[in-house]
């Protein structure tokens, strides 16, 4: 079995006679312009139509000139070429990132460019880290479109670590045009030899600007298996998405949530995957109860929200911003962008709320929030 993946393109009312006679502007309004849904295709081989698409030599000769201009850095420790350092997770521990070194992540960085812009490589419609144009909220929104009211959460263990290089060719044996390309004996001398790159202690590390790109593209085998089944699944319809280890299932009825992890389960062994669901953090639930996913509530009346204890935190940050400024404390400029950053993201999810405070933060110091941030972040 092969996998091609293309962009879907938007799509748009369907004219009707009446719009036709009375020359409407309804027939050009766009039912989803969103340019970052893709269509993923299961085919047994791969037709000519798409075979036009790409040329093989010269993606070949592409990975050939990266491996030449590379050819050093095969040569180092790798090890040596990492700065590794641990940050602590918001579920507890920590996690460790290990930094490519300027050199290194350069190199990354070029061949994540020859995969998504030579190769065409993209990601399956259900995936929606590392994506542009994409989101947390983006995901949570595909169930709240449902009005799904029953959510199961399956995380999985060591995602990146366990993502081995065996295991990369393995699934790019299946995908379009990587599965061209390992058709050719140099083909997949050079590929093997590119993708080396990105391994570090026998997985992929956390930390570099490849390793996203690579678990997106391997694993549109698993995600359209898991779309698929799911959309149909016990007589049952189930939306399914996956924000990098984060898989979110839900549905507008109950359902076993053991069951539906077993069919990831089974679904990653049949695809040889190194990793699998960590059962101790599977988390199932309803919307009437405290439903957060990807950090944002999807609540009983299937609204997004950010939460009421965030909302009254922020408040506090924002009168504190302007009481300092009016007293002329200034705040360090990592504080003021971390809190506009805040302001963007509370605002992509709850616009209207967060316009409401910082307008009554306006009218009861007699400032302008917005412009105060602006001249903070314009000094600096």
């Amino acid at each position: 079995m092969y996998y091609v993946t293309v962009r879907q393109s938007p799509m748009y009312k369907q004219m009707s006679l009446e719009d036709f006679l009375f020359n409407t502007t309804a027939s050009t309004a766009t039912i989803n312009a969103n340019t970052a849904n893709t269509r993923t295709y299961a085919v047994q081989s791969i037709s000519g139509k798409f075979l036009k698409t790409v040329d093989v030599d010269v993606l070949v000769t592409k990975l050939a000139w990266f491996n030449s201009i590379t050819k050093e850095l095969h040569s180092k420790d790798r090890q040596d070429l990492y700065h590794s350092f641990c940050i602590p997770k918001k579920s507890g521990g920590l996690r460790q990132i290990d930094e490519p070194n300027e050199e290194l992540m350069s190199a990354l960085r070029m061949l994540k460019d020859i995969f998504e812009n030579d190769f065409g490589a993209l990601y399956h419609t259900s995936a929606f880290a590392y994506v542009r144009d994409r989101c947390t909220i983006d995901a949570v929104k595909k169930h709240q479109d449902n009005e799904s009211k029953w959510f199961g959460k399956y995380d999985l263990s060591n995602f990146f670590g366990s993502t081995t290089k065996e295991f990369v060719m393995h699934q790019l044996e299946m995908i379009f045009p990587f599965c061209e390309v390992l058709k050719r004996e140099d083909g997949r001398r050079e590929l093997e030899t590119a993708i080396d790159l990105a391994f570090l202690n026998g997985g992929l590390p956390q930390g570099t600007p490849l390793s996203p790109t690579l678990t997106n593209i391997i694993m549109i085998p698993v995600d359209y298996k898991l779309y698929n089944t799911l959309r149909n699944y016990n007589n049952q319809t189930f939306v399914y998405t996956r924000y990098a280890d984060d898989f979110i299932i839900s549905s507008r009825y109950s359902f076993s949530f053991k069951e539906i992890e077993n069919l990831i389960k089974s679904t990653l062994e049949e695809f040889g995957a190194g990793f699998s669901i960590n059962s101790k953090k599977t988390r199932y639930g309803s919307s009437a109860g405290s439903n957060w996913n990807l950090g944002v509530m999807l609540n009983k009346d299937n609204e997004i929200t950010i939460g009421h204890k965030k909302k009254k935190q922020f408040q506090a940050m924002v009168a504190s911003y302007i009481m300092d400024s009016k007293n002329g404390k200034s705040w360090d400029i990592n504080d003021v962008q971390r809190l506009e950053g805040l302001r963007n993201y509370y605002h992509s999810v709850e616009p209207e709320r967060i316009d409401e405070i910082i307008e009554h933060a306006n009218e009861k110091f007699g400032v302008n929030f917005r412009k105060l941030i602006a001249d903070n972040l314009k000094v600096a």
